[in-house]
């Protein structure tokens, strides 16, 4: 019997022996208990069989399902529901779409120029930032840009 956990919509197959009367299931997933519905094993018994009263090891009232539409109709009756019910329509439900991608360019090009700014400042000033931190030679010196003439090396 396929079983679905009402909290987090985990579909389980469980054999029909496992699940007796009145007995409570948990969910691997989420850990929620609930008592499932044997109405699967319910339907099928209706369609071959003639509608009697339930056995009586049922301690509990079964669900029973409503109709479902004629096979020959090809348009579904969809019920508007505010909210996604199970996991799936939530996956099923389209996102948000992703923010425009001049936005992301901008960033990118804003990030460049002040890398740019950056290098251009430490290439002008060498000489100053060698005099402050005389450890930042041996990084110009690696680069090819020594200091000019006269100043602190």
């Amino acid at each position: 019997m396929r079983i679905v956990c009402p909290a987090c919509s985990a579909a389980y197959e469980v054999p029909d022996s496992l699940l007796t009367a009145g007995r409570n299931v948990r969910c691997a997933r989420c850990g929620n208990e609930w008592m499932p519905v044997q109405a699967a094993t319910i339907e099928r018994e209706s369609e071959l069989a003639p509608m009697e009263a339930p056995p009586s090891d049922f301690s509990e009232p079964v669900a029973i399902t409503a109709p479902q539409a004629p096979v020959g109709d090809a348009t579904p009756i969809a019920e508007p529901s505010p909210r996604p019910s199970s996991a799936m329509d939530r996956l099923a439900v389209q996102s948000a779409p992703p923010p425009s991608r001049l936005q992301l360019r901008l960033a990118w090009f804003a990030s460049l120029v002040l890398i740019a700014l950056f290098c251009i400042a430490a290439y002008a000033w060498r000489a100053d930032i060698v005099e402050a931190w005389p450890p930042s030679a041996r990084m110009y010196a690696a680069f090819g840009m020594r200091p000019p003439p006269g100043r602190a090396q």
